[in-house]
């Protein structure tokens, strides 16, 4: 290889010779580079030319720019409802603004744009969670597209700017920050890099004005296409339409798929009430962890990345993995148990509460959006393509992403129409797939994996605080999103206080699924239950038939437990929630059969799950260990090289690695 000398040195010029053909080197369809420069004389102001990279200009994420007085209004608190110091900000005419940290808004005079929704003034305070690990929301001045009503006082200086937007603005104290500390990946990612130009956030804490991007700060693009497809479910006509419309969103991984069905949410919130979401994608869940298929309802925007917002479902079925691939039938009709309770109940609400003064949306219809997952090869294909034959989608969102190398492009279906442009939406019986264009690759954040958020989406739902449930109502009745608002991370999953449960009595069976659980025999029931993550699940009489007394001259379990044994019915049962069976007696016959269980689930649902479910997914690294300060080098006072379940260091001898699989391997067809 030639290496050209540095400047201001005289340069030899070198002879250059044609290498011989190779079978590691690509064959060249043009002669171009090599009759470039025939002599191979080495120019040196070439050389510096072409060395010298221009550094692109930085993206601006905010024009706005905070003054006191001019643009930026401090109020008080007993005038405007606010938790702490709040601030009145006034955007003009095409002015953007920019977050990093978590903050509570709501507009008081003109619209506003964020992520893909028009707001019009409201006293309704929305919560916005800008982390940097996940795009940016951008805060946009919009065109005031429809009257609201705000009661809150406007100064007479601000209401004399027809034309420009002002929002009340806070810090939200959620303590969702503390998760970094749980997930080290993770830590500060409410703060702003050093590197960064961002400054404290018109004098509000934790908040932090981010003017332009940077490799560790990606803005939400909203892609042309996306708003294409969008509109055409904003200009369906309120007559003509016999059914709630049902949305599909299918992609390749990592081409924004969940961020598609995200802002299809927020854009039908706009519209109707209520919105339900048929959660199809077990690795990387919206609105509850990993590992359920679930219909969930919701009320609110989610101005957030999915470990901000857990939910608990209105009706969820526990498959115990992030793939489908050990249970696909399991998987395909807990889809359909849930799609026939969409329509059997939500679809179109019998009983629901009258909606409030000023509320003209639709509240008698509520859509449906479903999210399938990124696996689209092979099996995932095929799974995919039953979930569209169930599903019926009036609106089918195919985002095209980049066909990886070696796969052919799967084939269209045949009895779903292509548009080129959307249209609207008529009549439930029209079916119309509409395809979009992939969110691009550089404005995601590449230092974090799919992994990193799953388990981060995990520990996010077991140090979550969800609130109390009436006690004249049920999950499974009431029409209403219970999401959780605030995170206890003051401690360490190894040492807050658990529920004592009497197993013989609080359960009435116990399953496992996945490969390999099949040969567990009755008396390693409790070694596998000890440290699992569990799905609490409630069964119909016909699912919790009465086993017979097994053989006394056999080791057994005092849970009844029968090896083998596929999960509950989906259709005569549902799953509540996840739980940690932190510990549990590992004697054959215990005196005191007790379990410690952490569950972040409201005590009025766990007298219902009388069935543990348990599958091959387990507890992240991160909820095993201790990040108190006072407590390094140790877990819960005890020395780490003395903690159960855990070795610190490279695993010995065979079998102390865990087995890879390679599944890259392609038939002759296929290349």
């Amino acid at each position: 290889m030639n290496v050209p000398p540095p400047v201001g040195l005289t340069s030899i010029p070198v002879t250059k010779t044609k290498r011989a053909w190779s079978p590691s080197r690509p064959i060249s369809d043009s002669s171009d580079d090599d009759e470039a420069d025939p002599s191979g004389s080495f120019d040196p102001a070439s050389y510096v030319a072409s060395s010298t990279s221009i550094k692109p200009e930085p993206l601006a994420l905010s024009t706005f720019r905070p003054v006191p007085d001019s643009n930026v209004y401090p109020v008080l608190e007993n005038e405007y409802a606010t938790t702490g110091k709040a601030r009145i900000l006034v955007l003009q005419p095409n002015e953007t603004l920019a977050f990093v940290g978590t903050y509570s808004f709501c507009v008081l005079q003109g619209s506003l744009s964020l992520l893909g929704v028009t707001l019009s003034p409201s006293n309704t305070k929305h919560i916005v969670f800008a982390p940097r690990s996940s795009p940016i929301p951008i805060l946009s001045w919009a065109t005031l597209d429809r009257q609201g009503s705000c009661t809150f006082p406007i100064p007479p200086c601000i209401r004399q700017q027809a034309k420009a937007t002002a929002i009340l603005i806070e810090y939200a104290d959620t303590g969702v920050e503390g998760l970094g500390r749980i997930c080290r990946v993770f830590e500060n990612v409410f703060k702003p890099p050093r590197e960064s130009d961002a400054v404290p956030g018109v004098d509000l804490p934790k908040i932090y004005i981010v003017n332009h991007g940077t490799k560790d700060i990606h803005p939400f693009v909203f892609p042309t296409s996306w708003e294409a497809a969008l509109a055409s479910i904003d200009n369906q006509p309120d007559l003509e339409i016999s059914g709630a419309p049902v949305c599909l969103v299918k992609g390749p991984k990592k081409s924004g798929k969940s961020m598609l069905a995200r802002t299809l949410v927020n854009r039908l919130l706009s519209r109707y009430r209520r919105v339900a979401f048929l959660e199809c994608d077990l690795g990387q869940s919206e609105f509850t962890p990993g590992g359920l298929v679930a219909l969930s309802l919701v009320e609110n925007y989610a101005f957030g990345p999915p470990f901000t917002h857990p939910s608990l479902p209105y009706r969820a079925h526990y498959i115990g993995s992030t793939s489908p691939r050990a249970s696909p039938s399991h998987y395909l009709y807990s889809i359909q148990s849930l799609l026939e309770t969409y329509k059997l109940d939500l679809q179109f609400p019998v009983s629901i509460d009258d909606p409030p003064p000023g509320d003209e949306r639709i509240y008698d219809t509520i859509p449906l959006v479903v999210n399938t997952m990124g696996w689209n090869k092979g099996l995932g294909a095929d799974l995919n393509a039953r979930i569209e034959e169930f599903i019926e989608a009036s609106y089918t969102f195919d985002i095209d992403g980049a066909e990886e190398k070696g796969w052919p492009t799967p084939p269209q279906s045949q009895h779903v129409p292509q548009f080129s442009n959307a249209l609207p939406f008529m009549q439930s019986n029209t079916r119309l797939c509409i395809k979009v264009e992939a969110i691009q690759t550089e404005m995601t954040n590449t230092y974090h994996t799919a992994t990193d958020h799953r388990h981060l989406n995990i520990m996010s739902y077991f140090h979550a605080m969800f609130p109390e449930l009436p006690t004249s109502s049920s999950l499974g009745q009431a029409f209403k999103q219970i999401t959780a608002t605030s995170w206890d991370t003051s401690l360490p999953l190894c040492a807050r206080y658990p529920y004592e449960v009497d197993y013989t009595q609080a359960f009435d069976q116990a399953y496992l699924t996945g490969p390999g659980y099949e040969d567990v025999v009755p008396s390693e029931l409790t070694r596998v239950l000890n440290g699992a993550i569990v799905g609490l699940v409630s069964s119909g009489p016909a699912s919790a038939v009465s086993r017979p007394m097994q053989s006394t001259s056999q080791e057994t379990s005092p849970l009844s437990y029968t090896p083998g044994e596929p999960p509950p019915d989906p259709g005569l049962s549902m799953c509540y929630g996840l739980a940690l069976i932190r510990g549990i007696p590992l004697s054959l016959n215990p005196h005191s059969p007790h379990m410690h269980v952490l569950t972040p689930l409201p005590t009025g649902l766990l007298a219902q799950a009388r069935v543990l479910v348990k599958g091959d997914m387990e507890l992240p690294i991160w909820g095993m260990l201790d990040f108190r300060e006072d407590e390094q080098g140790r877990v819960a006072g005890v020395e780490k090289g003395q903690v159960p379940y855990l070795q610190w260091g490279k695993g010995e001898g065979v079998g102390g690695e865990k087995r890879r699989v390679r599944r890259n391997l392609m038939r002759k067809g296929q290349m």
